[in-house]
């Protein structure tokens, strides 16, 4: 898997586990990562973010 593979096989899984609460898990650690200053990890849920958007119809977000 490519490093732009990843969120999009992130987001998958997440969908299939969490269904219509996927998205709200990722903006969950968001909040949390941002917390604690992990700018890194922030970067690659939102990401993983705008996947589940796109997958779920939603469109990206930002």
């Amino acid at each position: 898997m490519t490093q732009e593979q990843v969120p999009w096989g992130a987001a998958s899984m997440l969908i299939r586990t969490h269904g219509d609460h996927a998205k709200a898990y990722a903006d969950q650690r968001i909040s949390e990562l941002t917390a604690i200053g992990d700018v890194d990890g922030v970067a690659m849920w939102k990401k993983i973010a705008n996947c589940i958007n796109q997958l779920s119809g939603s469109g990206p977000s930002n």
